[in-house]
């Protein structure tokens, strides 16, 4: 028995535990959810291989999984300086860390470093996604900017943004087009497009285009947000209504989106909703300017939380005290009585006593009227609506003002106006501008039957009988000229073998979108050296890019050689 004992005892094997050991054990334990045991297990690995970097990544990986973020940076700085300066992967990490502690500045750099030393890396589409968010759901500024394809759209979208700013809205207006007719995918785009067009009156552009900006990105909050001020203005009441009701509904994620869900909410009324959302995002611990905490005060008093408002312009005073907005509006609320119907505050981060009127500013007041955003708003918007004495007053003013965004606006009221005494009046104010006199204009010809028979026919405008239209009349009506036969049976059986698909079709409100996606790949496939781009097809039928490109989409799921 005792030499059994000895026997046992000698064939013993020593289990070795090395590194790789704890590492694949951590990797076990981390795909069970473990973290703590996974925590563990790589911190073992690294004490028997401090230097390797893989481990260290591991264990960073982990501490960021269960929100330890800091920590999970350290251990990636220490891999970039003691490790392996070269895992390029690294900087895409820490900036998702740095976005997850909210510090977005140190996340950008870290995008953009990974992205300069890795263009084409496993992670490139993240990190893009990252910076998008941090430029244009955060409204944060570029402090750098990527070389390559995505520069000129980022440098553009920011000087855009500032001429917004600014009141440059006809300037902002053309670097918005410009951006989403060269990359339509860029969806901050599009919400400061609309926001441009509404700046300057064009609410049937407004509207179109936060409409393309939904159809691209459905649940999109900023172009939601801004429907809600445009139904507001057209007093679409119904609508208007359900689309309160369900931005009710929206719990907004990022601070930045509460802001434009509260100050949105505020602008149409809605009181109550505004100051639950300004509390909320208040009590969060960020640091605020001070036009939030007026608006937040606003709504406070507008839905009756008296001493809350008076706080928050406390607040206000502290931060901002030489603008006196504050004290102004401290005043007012104290001086109210009881029951006294509440003077309306709009949303704005202003004096009222500082306003300065247009129509009646002295040359002296010119550079006020140069630097206020909202003054250079309501020209344009008078410019576009008001009555005529009111557009005349305006034309003055603009010719004091005398920029380039001044002499745009009264070069466009001479391109588009039928009505002479205007026309002078532009010409006028171009001239004390100092400016380049345009060409005269050639007389409009008044409209003839046979014009308005001829408009009828153009692609884009359907009449009421046309829109009850199928697809295959369209296309024996666009396409029944000489030369158009062979277009025309192309098309017509394509759309035959797409109708008879079992999976209906994409839904498409305008008929002759299908039309026009039917040209479109006819010049694509059949007439290769003729061929045109969507978006020409697009503007020839008075059609969104994206709609023509929804259409050619689902017709490609055909053999179409």
């Amino acid at each position: 028995m005792k030499q059994n004992k000895r026997i046992e005892k000698s064939t013993v094997v020593h289990f070795h535990q090395d590194a790789r050991f704890f590492v694949e054990r951590g990797l076990r334990f981390l795909n069970r959810y473990d973290y703590d045991k996974a925590i563990r297990s790589f911190r073992r690995a690294i004490e028997l291989e401090p230097k390797n970097a893989e481990y260290q990544c591991h264990l960073a990986s982990v501490l960021a999984e269960v929100g330890n973020f800091e920590a999970s940076n350290d251990i990636l700085y220490d891999v970039l300086e003691k490790c392996e300066p070269k895992i390029v992967e690294v900087y895409f990490y820490m900036a998702n860390n740095y976005a997850n502690l909210e510090d977005y500045e140190m996340a950008e750099e870290m995008a953009i470093r990974y992205l300069q030393q890795q263009s084409d890396g496993a992670y490139r589409e993240d990190a893009e996604e990252l910076l998008d968010y941090i430029y244009f759901e955060l409204d944060m500024p570029p402090r750098h900017f990527l070389t390559g394809e995505r520069e000129d759209v980022y440098s553009k979208h920011e000087r855009a943004r500032r001429s917004l700013e600014e009141g440059r809205f006809l300037e902002a207006l053309d670097i918005l087009k410009e951006i989403v007719e060269a990359d339509p995918s860029f969806m901050p785009a599009w919400n400061n497009l609309s926001l441009a067009y509404y700046y300057v009156g064009d609410f049937q552009q407004a509207m179109a285009t936060i409409e393309e900006t939904l159809e691209r990105e459905h649940g999109n909050l900023h172009a939601l947000c801004n429907l809600a001020v445009l139904l507001s203005h057209h007093n679409r009441a119904k609508e208007l209504v359900a689309l309160i009701n369900m931005l009710k509904k929206v719990v907004p994620y990022h601070p930045e989106h509460a802001y434009k869900l509260a100050t949105t909410m505020g602008v149409l009324g809605q009181h109550e909703e505004a100051y639950r959302l300004y509390a909320k995002m208040l009590k969060s611990g960020r640091t605020h300017e001070a036009c939030t905490y007026h608006y937040a005060a606003i709504s406070a008093y507008m839905s009756g939380h008296k001493e809350q408002a008076i706080r928050w312009w406390q607040k206000v005073k502290q931060l901002d005290p030489e603008s006196g907005v504050a004290e102004h509006y401290m005043e007012m609320v104290k001086e109210a009585k009881d029951g006294q119907t509440k003077q309306v505050i709009p949303y704005h981060y202003y004096q009222p006593q500082q306003e300065v009127s247009w129509e009646k500013a002295p040359a002296s007041g010119v550079e006020e009227l140069k630097n206020d955003p909202m003054i250079r708003a309501s020209l344009l918007w008078a410019l576009q609506h008001g009555r005529d004495e009111v557009k005349f007053a305006v034309l003055q003013t603009l010719a004091l003002i005398g920029d380039d965004e001044a002499e745009a606006a009264v070069r466009q009221c001479y391109h588009q106006t039928d009505d002479p005494q205007l026309q002078k009046l532009a010409l006028l104010a171009l001239a004390d501008m100092g400016a380049e006199m345009p060409e005269a204009r050639p007389k409009r010809k008044a409209k003839t039957k046979a014009a308005t028979e001829h408009k009828l026919e153009f692609p884009g405008s359907e009449t009421d009988s046309q829109k009850t239209e199928g697809v295959e009349d369209c296309i024996n009506r666009f396409f029944s000229g000489s030369g158009q036969e062979d277009m025309k049976n192309w098309c017509l059986s394509v759309w035959k073998r797409f109708s008879q698909l079992e999976k209906p079709p994409v839904q498409v409100r305008k008929i002759v979108a299908w039309v026009a996606a039917l040209e479109y790949l006819y010049g694509a496939v059949k007439n290769q050296k003729h061929a045109q781009s969507q978006a020409k097809v697009a503007e020839k039928y008075e059609l969104s890019p994206s709609t023509v490109a929804k259409c050619v989409k689902a017709l490609q799921t055909l053999d179409l050689k």
